[in-house]
């Protein structure tokens, strides 16, 4: 009987640290779930739409995004990016009788865009996206002719649906395991059944691990 009695007495020392541990990895995991990222980085894009092709080129901007895992292989979260697009070099030839819209297609413009974004992690660093949301566009020449110098949209396309897709790889980066993520992002800018699109560079920094 005493031989029993010690032996169950050994094996409830022995669960009630493995229950200890087992309830310490869950709550780091339910912890871990629960955490909000942020990353920061910059833009680098060209427009690949012929149309935007004959009278800009490349674009430098930012973009923030913020997100929480939804499971072990995918993210959800919102991205914000900033683009000012410049035009072609030595295309701005204009004449007293240039219309609104031949002024603002030979000037810059900037783009905004806040987008709703998912992203799955194809393993430790490879990583793959999608998003859409709404852009706002406003050109040099005036604020309120947006991207309407393109023949395709009114005069006045200040806003219309920005979307993205991307294909990206993560870098642990020194002792403190900083993250870097280069991705090639193929966006677009649709309105009126029209789409501008733009193939680029994002550089980005994760803030919080």
């Amino acid at each position: 009987m005493k031989k029993i009695l010690i032996v169950l007495f050994s094996l409830l020392l022995l669960v009630n640290p493995l229950n200890a541990q087992t309830k310490l990895e869950n709550d780091t995991s339910k912890k871990k779930n629960k955490s909000i990222y942020l990353e920061s980085g910059i833009n680098l894009s060209l427009p690949v739409h012929i149309q935007m092709y004959r009278s800009h080129r490349l674009a430098i901007g930012f973009n923030v995004r913020a997100w929480k895992n939804i499971s072990k292989k995918s993210e959800l979260g919102i991205k914000i990016d900033y683009d000012y697009r410049f035009i072609k070099k030595n295309t701005r030839i204009l004449t007293p009788e240039s219309t609104l819209e031949e002024r603002a297609l030979h000037s810059n413009f900037s783009l905004f865009c806040i987008k709703p974004n998912i992203q799955f992690n194809l393993n430790s660093n490879w990583y793959l996206g999608a998003e859409s949301g709404v852009g706002y566009a406003l050109s040099d020449e005036d604020g309120q002719i947006g991207l309407g110098f393109v023949s395709e949209y009114s005069k006045n396309q200040q806003f219309g649906i920005c979307s993205g897709l991307y294909l990206g790889k993560n870098f642990i980066v020194g002792s403190k395991k900083k993250v870097f993520g280069v991705s090639l992002d193929f966006t677009q800018f649709l309105a009126q059944w029209h789409a501008e699109n733009s193939l680029g560079l994002k550089i980005k920094y994760r803030f919080i691990n």
